[in-house]
This record gives C-alpha cells, sequence and structure tokens, in this order.
C-alpha cells in the first residue's frame, strides 16, 4: 500500500460515504462526563493546527483488548493545517473513516467497526501519542497531568496516578497502555514515529 496524497483519504472517504452508515458527532460534553464517570481518561480533541506540521503516512494499528489475540488494521492518516483524516481498512477492506476539523468529529462507520471502539477514542489516542505534549498538557482538565520522560515515554496521570502510558518500542512503533483497562493499541508507522521530524526530513 503506498503512502496517501492529499486526493487517496478524499478519494477514500468519499467511496465510504457512499457505502456506509453516516454518523457526525462533536465531542459532546454528556459522553465526557461519561468517560470521566467510568474512570477513564478524558478525550483529547486538539486542533489540527495543533500538531504543527503537515502530514501524511500510512500506518498499521494493532488493538490488544483484555485476553485476547491482537486485531490488526490499516490505517491512512493525513493531517493538515484545517483538518484531520483517518480512513482505517482490514485486508482491503473499509472499516470506517473520521475527520475532524478541530471542531466537529465527523465519523462514517461501517458494520465491521468494533462497537466498542468509540471513534473520540481513536481521535484522542492518536493525539495522545503524536501531538506536542505542551499542546496535551495545557488541554488536560485537573485534576489530569501529562508526565514526559526523556525516553519519550508519555504517561497520563489522574491525581498522580498512571492511567494510559505512550511508550516508544522502535523509532516506527509506539505502544499506548491502558493501565486500568488492560487494553493496548500499538501504532507502526514506517519511516519513523515522530510526525513533523520525518515531513520535515522529506522535504
Amino acid at each position: 500500500m503506498k503512502l496517501p496524497t492529499p486526493n487517496t483519504l478524499k478519494i477514500a472517504m468519499t467511496a465510504c460515504a457512499a457505502l456506509l452508515v453516516l454518523g457526525c458527532s462533536a465531542l459532546p460534553a454528556s459522553q465526557q462526563e461519561e468517560a470521566d464517570a467510568r474512570g477513564g481518561a478524558p478525550w483529547l480533541a486538539l486542533s489540527p493546527a495543533a500538531l504543527g506540521c503537515a502530514a501524511a503516512v500510512q500506518q498499521r494499528l494493532s488493538v490488544t483488548p483484555p485476553g485476547e489475540s491482537p486485531r490488526e488494521l490499516d490505517a491512512l492518516l493525513e493531517v493538515d493545517t484545517t483538518a484531520l483524516r483517518l480512513a482505517l481498512l482490514n485486508m482491503g477492506q473499509m472499516v470506517g473513516t473520521l475527520s475532524w476539523d478541530g471542531a466537529h468529529l465527523e465519523p462514517q462507520l461501517s458494520r465491521w467497526w468494533p462497537a466498542q471502539l468509540k471513534p473520540e477514542q481513536v481521535l484522542s489516542d492518536l493525539q495522545l501519542a503524536f501531538w506536542p505534549e505542551d499542546a496535551i498538557a495545557k488541554a488536560l482538565p485537573a485534576p489530569w497531568t501529562l508526565m514526559a520522560a526523556a525516553s519519550g515515554e508519555r504517561v497520563l496521570l489522574h491525581n498522580g496516578t498512571p492511567h494510559v502510558r505512550v511508550r516508544s518500542v522502535s523509532p516506527d512503533a509506539l505502544e499506548i497502555v491502558y493501565e486500568r483497562g488492560g487494553w493496548t493499541l500499538r501504532v507502526d508507522t514506517p519511516g519513523g514515529s515522530q510526525l513533523c521530524t520525518r515531513e520535515r526530513s522529506a522535504s
């Protein structure tokens, strides 16, 4: 699979809109309150521009639910100053797309989309892993804080207790570990997980 061009995701999302059940949502306060009530981490909703660069990458996502085998998805991610676009595929079959403009999240989900995987959580995980640490820290509501280590590891804390950990597995891969829920998400990004660094090198 080739790296996405600006038109690749637009074509994919147009096709997805024709084939999938459409849904559109922002990040409602009621859903965020629900996440907080469950003891879950807050969902990030940073602007696309806060990434600090434009990026277009191919990724492989491996989701490991508690006590289950990993489930793999191919991802095409594109970010510019106005929008984030993500297309997820499984063995070439479109699973869903997400479009985020900094105010509204527009998911287009097929029947193969995992019911327990909220689009808001996907957006939040991407931003926790790849957006600048200072932008994340400023967006967190008290008593949530972000601890960043020199190794590149990020830990999302609630009153000092680790809830989510992002750690580097290799220069091209990182893992997001939900300490309380037992979920693990591995993101492989050929060419490097530092999106802005790789884009500057490519240019």
